[in-house]
């Protein structure tokens, strides 16, 4: 898993209008793929839910708000940075704001600029809320890469495909498989981050229990991997349609 494969620096915005849906594992997930990759990366959490992402990365996260505009300037400042990977851990009672903040400034025409790509990873679940939201999204704002996240362990999002269309092929879904739900209790004590062990299991945790942790982490990253590719692919062919032009 080695290498950097993005052609531009990324900016991944773990989204949706609902709580408890798998938003902060997936943030810490994100994180953990960087720095396993011997990447660089920073978290923003707007720590709505205990324990948060800052909670269980502390080393690697700040604490971010939009509630007001000292808040949005310090934020979105930090964010147009092209210096490390970035995950945003959205919470749901700041998704309107922080998106309207972001369309308002341009941000993502300006960070695509600086060598930023911007990626929500919307996590769908099958109510109308998130469906209404993720359709203001797209159209609201059709220069961000809008990602689909279909968390088995949340149930019913393969059912919800029809109603969370992509538009285009990097905003093809990711698929993040199901963990059973006994192990959740080894990740669920903060802090906690698998790139800090390297290897070595944490004593706290068996090591049978913490392979099959490995197991499905690595299922997980493929699907990072592959968006990675996804985007890389999608530079080099807008870098060819430039060309020919």
């Amino acid at each position: 898993m080695r290498g950097r494969v993005t052609s531009r620096t990324p900016l991944l915005i773990v989204c949706s209008p609902k709580a408890r849906v798998g938003r902060t594992l997936l943030a810490r997930l994100l994180i953990d793929f960087f720095l396993m990759d011997d990447r660089p990366a920073a978290g923003f959490d707007f720590a709505a839910e205990p324990p948060s992402l800052v909670d269980f990365l502390p080393e690697h996260v700040a604490l971010a708000d939009v509630a007001d505009i000292a808040g949005q300037m310090a934020l979105f400042d930090r964010l147009i940075l092209p210096d490390r990977a970035k995950v945003v851990d959205l919470a749901p009672a700041a998704f309107q704001q922080f998106f309207s903040v972001m369309g308002r400034i341009g941000f993502v025409d300006d960070a695509r600029r600086h060598g930023i790509e911007t990626i929500a990873l919307f996590i769908a679940t099958p109510d109308a809320a998130s469906q209404r939201a993720y359709a203001e999204l797209q159209r609201g704002l059709p220069e961000l890469v809008l990602v689909p996240v279909y968390n088995e362990a949340v149930g019913q999002g393969q059912r919800a495909r029809k109603q969370f269309p992509i538009s285009g092929p990097s905003s093809l879904p990711i698929q993040i498989p199901a963990l059973p739900q006994h192990f959740y209790r080894y990740l669920q004590h903060a802090p906690f981050s698998f790139a800090a062990f390297r290897g070595t299991p944490p004593q706290d945790i068996p090591l049978e229990a913490y392979l099959e942790l490995l197991r499905w982490m690595r299922r997980v990253f493929v699907e990072f991997r592959e968006l990675e590719l996804r985007l890389l692919l999608n530079d080099v062919r807008n870098s060819l349609l430039r060309g020919a032009s």
